[in-house]
C-alpha cells in the first residue's frame, strides 16, 4: 500500500467504531497493532484525530 491508501484505511477504520466504548476501541487498537505495529498506531492517531 502506498501512504494515501494506509491513511484512508486508518481513518476508515476510525470512522467505523467512532461509536464504540473507549475500552472497544482501545481492544480494536489492541488487535490492529498485534497484526502490524503501524496499523494500530495510525489507527490510535485518527480515532485520536476524530475526537
Amino acid at each position: 500500500m502506498n501512504p494515501s491508501q494506509k491513511q484512508a484505511l486508518f481513518d476508515n477504520t476510525a470512522r467505523s467504531i467512532q461509536g464504540a466504548s473507549a475500552e472497544a476501541k482501545q481492544r480494536h487498537i489492541h488487535h490492529c497493532t498485534q497484526a502490524d505495529p503501524e496499523y494500530g498506531s495510525g489507527v490510535a492517531l485518527a480515532i485520536e484525530g476524530l475526537a
